[in-house]
């Protein structure tokens, strides 16, 4: 995904696009984001919370998070349930990080949250 973002970038598709894949201790992410998208990380971190806060930090104010991860329970694709992130827990980190929940969409994906934030 973040291959084809870039080329659509690269080719004048989305010319304000920039696709960056960051590391599990850091979202290594431009000072100017003002709209980060991250779909099935957050179970892959382990230091969720400072790595919420660090993307927080890095974005603008009045920018955009756009959270996906998979549900709860048992479904017929993705990780197994020990490791996913209880929407709950997601909501909780991210107001901790200082994120303010703007939109919770939960039947736009079949196994999956979208959940939309804002940086104040």
């Amino acid at each position: 995904m973040v291959q084809e973002l870039g080329t659509s970038s690269l080719t004048g598709e989305w010319p304000n696009v920039r696709a960056k894949v960051g590391k599990p201790d850091d979202p290594g992410l431009p000072s100017d984001a003002d709209f980060v998208f991250v779909c099935d990380v957050l179970l892959h971190v382990r230091q969720k919370l400072d790595w919420l806060r660090t993307l927080h930090l890095e974005m603008r104010s009045g920018a955009k998070l756009v959270l996906i991860d998979f549900q709860e329970g048992d479904l017929p694709e993705g990780p197994p349930e020990a490791i996913k992130v209880p929407k709950k827990e997601v909501l909780r980190l991210c107001k901790g990080a200082g994120f303010i929940l703007k939109q919770d969409k939960p039947d736009l994906l079949p196994y999956q949250e979208f959940l939309i934030f804002e940086k104040p």
